[in-house]
């Protein structure tokens, strides 16, 4: 799964922009595992912000693929 950062030089942001690609089978299993291991407990805002970029490479990836071979 390719994973983009980027972050302003020198600083940190309260919420890093991530995006995920998603570019198998496997990695759709490991971002659901992930979306599920982060929706069982409290999030910090990092959490969040991974939860919410994993979302939305999921939700392409339902887009692109038929949903009886993502499973």
């Amino acid at each position: 799964m390719k994973v983009t950062a980027s972050h302003p030089q020198g600083e940190r942001p309260s919420e890093p922009k991530s995006k995920f690609e998603i570019e198998s089978r496997e990695d759709y299993a490991l971002a659901l595992g992930r979306l599920k291991a982060l929706g069982a407990g409290e999030r910090s805002e990092d959490e969040e912000a991974e939860m919410s970029a994993l979302k939305k490479a999921v939700k392409i990836w339902d887009g692109r693929h038929d949903p009886k071979f993502t499973g």
